[in-house]
Formats: C-alpha cells, sequence, structure tokens
C-alpha cells in the first residue's frame, strides 16, 4: 500500500529596514532574480511575491517596501492577508527607532518569527554579536535565528531548512511552475527601474512612471518588438534621462534588453519612449 504524500504551503513575510537587503535575500531563497536589488533606498515599491517549490513543499515569499514611517504598509499587510512565518531581517547589529517600530507591531501577533541577522561578512569583530543577540531576545520572542550574509549566498539554505519544519500541513496554493505570482510586464518594468536606479544618480528615478505595452497573447510572448513608456514631469527631467548624446538612455536600453531576454528567452527589441506627463 502506497503511504499518502503530505503537502505542505505557507506564506512567509520579510519585513525589515529599507536597504537591509530583503530583495537580495529574496532572490537567493528563490534561486532566481524576481526583485529588483539596489543600493538606493526605498528600491521596492511594492510587495515582489515569489513561490519557492521543493519536492512537497511550496513557500509563498512576499519582499515588502522597507518600512516607511509615512505610511502603515505593515499594518495593511496584517490586515488583508494571513501570513505563517515572519522573516524579521536585521543589518548586523543595527537598531535604531525603525526596528522598535516594526517590533511593536508584531510583537503581540501569534506567527511565529525567525530572526535573520543579514551582512554578517562586514563584521569583523564576531564577538559584538553574541550582546546584540542578548538583546534581540529581550525585545521579542522568535523560534530561531540566524546569521546570513545574503549578498554571498552564505548560510541561504539554513532558512528553508527552519521553514520547513514549521510549515502548515496544506495543499500547495500555486502551480508547481508558478515563480512570482507578478506578471511579466511588471517583471520587466521593474528590470528597467534597475538599470535606471543604476545610471541616473538622483532623486529621479524615484518618479519616473513605467508603462510596459501589453505584449502577451495567450500567455505567449508573440511581440518581437517591445514598447517602453517612460513617463516624466517636466522637460529637465527628459533630458536628464536621456543624458549627453543619449548616452544614458542606451545604457538603460542595452542593459535592459540583455536581461530581458534572458528572462523572456527570447530574442526582443527594445523601444523606449520617453514622454512627459
Amino acid at each position: 500500500m502506497n503511504k499518502t504524500i503530505s503537502f505542505y504551503f505557507g506564506r512567509v513575510l520579510l519585513l525589515g529596514r529599507t536597504n537591509v537587503g530583503k530583495s537580495t535575500l529574496l532572490n537567493k531563497l528563490m534561486g532566481k532574480n524576481i526583485s529588483i536589488t539596489s543600493h538606493k533606498i526605498n528600491t521596492t515599491y511594492f510587495n515582489i511575491t515569489g513561490i519557492y517549490n521543493y519536492n512537497n513543499y511550496q513557500i509563498e515569499y512576499i519582499d515588502t517596501p522597507g518600512f516607511i514611517n509615512k505610511n502603515n504598509i505593515i499594518h495593511n499587510l496584517f490586515i488583508n492577508k494571513k501570513f505563517d512565518i515572519i522573516l524579521l531581517v536585521l543589518d548586523r547589529n543595527k537598531w535604531n527607532n525603525i526596528e522598535e517600530k516594526i517590533i511593536k507591531i508584531i510583537k503581540n501577533i501569534s506567527i511565529p518569527i525567525i530572526i535573520i541577522i543579514n551582512k554578517i561578512d562586514k563584521i569583523f569583530n564576531k564577538t559584538v554579536l553574541l550582546p546584540h543577540i542578548n538583546f534581540i531576545k529581550n525585545k521579542i520572542s522568535f523560534i530561531d535565528l540566524i546569521m546570513i550574509s545574503a549578498k554571498n549566498t552564505l548560510y541561504i539554505s539554513n532558512i528553508h531548512n527552519i521553514i520547513y519544519k514549521i510549515l502548515p500541513k496544506k495543499n500547495h496554493f500555486f502551480p508547481k511552475k508558478y515563480i512570482t505570482n507578478q506578471s511579466k510586464e511588471l517583471i520587466i518594468s521593474e528590470i528597467i527601474r534597475k538599470y535606471i536606479l543604476k545610471y541616473i544618480h538622483n532623486e529621479l528615478p524615484y518618479v519616473v512612471k513605467i508603462k510596459v505595452k501589453p505584449f502577451i497573447i495567450n500567455s505567449e510572448v508573440l511581440i518581437n518588438n517591445l514598447i517602453i513608456l517612460l513617463y516624466v514631469k517636466r522637460l529637465s527631467q527628459k533630458k536628464i534621462l536621456i543624458g549627453k548624446n543619449a548616452k544614458i538612455i542606451n545604457f538603460i536600453i542595452s542593459k535592459s534588453q540583455n536581461e530581458i531576454e534572458n528572462f523572456l528567452n527570447k530574442k526582443i527589441t527594445l523601444k523606449v519612449w520617453i514622454k512627459l506627463k
């Protein structure tokens, strides 16, 4: 008689300050780049979801924007969606009012918390970690604590191993081939925004609106020419985005096209239009 196979599924929320490395961590957990990373603050504007499948385990990872004082991102997440596990990502031994505010929201929520101390590759005197861990223990209850370097892929697999042990026994929510619930258009716009962030060193990347013209028919990519509209508010912003002799926009197009082709597994021609709005 064949033994019945149990399936496990759970939603795992990544929380932490801006630039703590949540997007890098999500990409490493997924083994694919589905969330853009940058040294600039507030790179992630909205929740990015990654669907990780391993044998009879399925994990829905939700990468959140860095905690922003002016809004209720975390409050709204808990109101609108049920989570099974929280990954609280900390930057080495940094702790200030941002972490205090996050703790205040989640400390009384009956969801298992795993503490992730990231960027340990940048800590040269590891003795500072023990008192910091004791400090965290006095702040909040958690089921486990892991020290990692997301950038260098150090100890990432330990996170999966802990999550497997506490995932609810539940049927999988997504088809096995799903990687993310984000549309292809949204992922492409994120790729382009990543290179705008990289090549423009002021506040402009945060005001550029990106629109990808629909290019998918019956789930198949049938159009070779991919049309991208970049909206800015002022003519001066348009000039910055184009750059001298169109150098900046050509860099953005070239780099974006290569990554988009890898993502779609298809050769495309990227056409970018910059418009005032």
